[in-house]
């Protein structure tokens, strides 16, 4: 996507505010307009139609999505922290928008329709970028993607879809806190289903504490000058 001028942004953002108020179908170049406080003939001069301006307001959400998932990507912190907030910065600006929306089935069917091409991509450089997180985060030992029997890939794919049923699911209910702490609970769920280093120190003191029982539980043995007595 090439910079968009301030203009462009302008109309973009009026849009992505009528859109949730009232729908895709029921907003129409005039009402952007207004939103935006500028003519109609200024809108068509940098987008021809109302299907336009919604593919530009998808990648320019995509793209302020992907930029906040690469910071928080090197961010520091435990393995959980940082893949919400990959999440976060993926899912949580659409969130934004389309909470409390009565319009979000809508919005989500034209962004089917209109912005396939444009999600597919978007969704392709997430992906690429919650993949690096695993498997740095599996070479250090605080994930084991392969002993839940996932790799790097599948890992990243579950993780990003099952979030994304959390987003569809609860755009029209949930509060944008809410919202947050179903994917941090999410996010901790599915981390410790493939943990590394916890997996093994709970694997290691099983067998311990195994030995530890079998010794409280057995009759010491009389020695051999006390049998004789």
């Amino acid at each position: 996507m090439g910079r968009r001028s301030e203009k462009e942004l302008l109309i973009i953002e009026a849009a992505f505010f009528r859109f949730a108020r009232y729908g895709f179908r029921r907003t129409s170049l005039g009402d952007i307009a207004r939103e935006a406080s500028i003519s109609r003939p200024a809108v068509y001069l940098h987008f021809p139609n109302k299907q336009a301006i919604f593919r530009a307001a998808a990648s320019v959400m995509h793209e302020r999505a992907l930029r906040a998932a690469s910071r928080a990507a090197l961010a520091e912190g435990r393995i959980e922290m940082r893949i919400a907030q990959i999440l976060e910065a993926k899912l949580g600006s659409f969130f934004k928008i389309a909470h409390g929306s009565a319009h979000v089935g809508e919005i989500l069917d034209e962004n089917s329709r209109l912005c396939g091409d444009i999600s597919e991509a978007a969704r392709r450089r997430y992906l690429k970028i919650l993949r690096g997180v695993i498997d740095d985060a599996a070479r250090r030992g605080e994930l084991a993607p392969a002993a839940a029997g996932l790799s790097t890939a599948a890992a990243a794919e579950l993780i990003v879809d099952s979030a994304k049923g959390l987003e569809t699911a609860g755009a029209a209910t949930l509060t944008p806190l809410a919202y947050r702490r179903r994917v941090t609970q999410l996010v901790k769920v599915l981390v410790r289903g493939m943990g590394g280093r916890a997996r093994a120190r709970s694997a290691a003191r099983a067998p311990a504490q195994t030995r530890e029982r079998s010794r409280a539980g057995r009759v010491p043995r009389a020695r051999s000058g006390a049998r004789r007595a």
